[in-house]
């Protein structure tokens, strides 16, 4: 027998064979709850994903709605420069307005891309011209007769987000309301 030189006195070279290294049970369990792991990384990775495509989606068109509703401001604008213009013989409000001409309960229906861009029917670009965004702008009734012009703008915007757990897509909406001054 070697005489080993630590305190503890002995020890044979077959006790030392069968305590070198790991087990193979040892190393399945490391891989298996190495495994475990990364699936649940995984799973994390793909749930955010989702997240964030969502929220991009909900950003654009809360950006639509606003672009609607800035359009329909610089018409008001427009109509009340023209009918200040005092240089003008018969100050009228400019022909050919989307939102300002609007009867009370009528609505526009403009349609967008995944982008936030609208949609040109002359555009021959598949991805482009793909509409992702209904906006649907309603001019609603005033409450009481307002001097000059006031209208009450609101603008529904509907969108496809990702697929439910039966697989069918599913609707949001963004409504957002503005009231525009006007001449």
């Amino acid at each position: 027998m070697a005489k080993d030189l630590r305190p503890g006195g002995l020890v044979t070279s077959r006790k030392r064979a069968v305590q070198a290294g790991f087990s193979m049970i040892e190393m399945l369990m490391t891989a298996f709850i190495m495994a475990v792991g990364i699936l649940g990384l995984t799973a994390l990775q793909v749930m955010s994903l989702k997240a964030t495509r969502g929220s991009r989606s909900l950003g654009t068109a809360t950006l639509v709605a606003e672009q609607v509703l800035d359009l329909a401001e610089r018409e008001g604008r427009l109509t009340w420069l023209s009918l200040a213009d005092t240089n003008a013989v018969n100050p009228t409000v400019p022909a050919g307005l989307k939102y300002i001409n609007l009867d009370a309960g009528a609505s526009v229906v403009d349609t967008f891309n995944v982008k936030g861009v609208p949609v040109n029917a002359e555009s021959s670009e598949v991805t482009e011209t793909t509409t992702f965004f209904t906006a649907t702008t309603t001019r609603l009734p005033p409450a009481t007769a307002v001097r000059g012009g006031l209208s009450e703008l609101t603008v529904l915007v509907q969108f496809v987000d990702d697929a439910d757990t039966s697989g069918k897509g599913v609707t949001r909406v963004v409504r957002l309301t503005r009231m525009i001054s006007h001449g």
